[in-house]
């Protein structure tokens, strides 16, 4: 009975209301949507089909823990994703793409540069390198050809490669006792380096095919006599004016020096 009465009120007010709805006042969204949340409510409190109560304090504890737990889950995944893109991204500007080197140069890198002392152009360098030698060896100078020696022919010289240079550096083996020395300068397995203008790195090659080549060199020196040998390395193109600095490192089986030739 409570029902049909409610069912007349609601009839009778919108009759009312149909004859007045010019003067009713424009309600926004949200209270429109408050009205028809309002009257679904009442209807469905009163429909027979509808079982109205309120969930019990576990229950609802429970459903809150549940929508917790869900969020956490969800933001701990968002951060994981995040830190993920962040540590490739990361990856990617640290990793260096490795440049295509050379025979040569590779060879040259694996080769690591000794500690060694500076010495002047002038040292005897026999002390300096450990050499059980009775002579002198001084650096003299050095020269750019395209050969060496440039009057060589057939076997006994050396040629410049295509678009280089050769390097050739003079030394002194200078005896200067009262006897004869035989000089083994090949037993003490040297090996010479040039830095030229402070960025390229040349090695000299061992020549065995010179008489004169120094890191070979086996020979017997006179009593107050002086013998040029040489060092001789490959070089890119260039003259002499374009050398603005010049260092050589010398290395053997018992020591190491360099010289600041320019």
């Amino acid at each position: 009975m409570k029902k049909y009465k409610i069912l007349g009120v609601l009839a009778i007010s919108a009759v009312m209301l149909t004859g007045c709805i010019d003067s009713m006042p424009e309600l926004s969204s949200e209270e429109s949507e408050m009205v028809a949340e309002y009257a679904s409510g009442l209807l469905l409190k009163y429909s027979p089909n509808y079982n109205y109560m309120l969930v019990s304090d576990d229950e609802l504890a429970a459903a809150l823990n549940q929508r917790a737990l869900e969020e956490m889950m969800q933001e701990s995944e968002t951060t994981q994703q995040t830190e993920e893109a962040d540590a490739e991204e990361k990856t990617q500007e640290e990793a260096v793409p490795e440049a295509d080197l050379t025979e040569e140069q590779e060879e040259e890198a694996s080769e690591e540069a000794p500690v060694q002392m500076l010495v002047d152009m002038g040292t005897d360098l026999v002390p300096e390198l450990g050499l059980a030698e009775n002579v002198l060896l001084r650096y003299q100078s050095f020269e750019i050809c395209d050969s060496y020696p440039q009057n060589a022919s057939g076997f006994s010289g050396i040629d410049a490669k295509e678009g280089g240079k050769l390097l050739v550096m003079h030394f002194d083996l200078e005896n200067d006792t009262e006897e004869a020395v035989d000089c083994q300068m090949f037993d003490y397995e040297l090996r010479l380096r040039v830095t030229i203008n402070d960025a390229v790195t040349k090695s000299a090659e061992e020549m065995p095919i010179l008489p004169d080549d120094m890191m070979s060199f086996i020979g017997t020196i006179e009593a107050g006599e002086k013998t040029d040998v040489v060092a001789v390395a490959q070089i890119d193109e260039m003259s002499d004016s374009d050398i603005t600095s010049l260092m050589l490192q010398i290395t053997s089986s018992n020591g190491s020096c360099s010289i600041k030739i320019r």
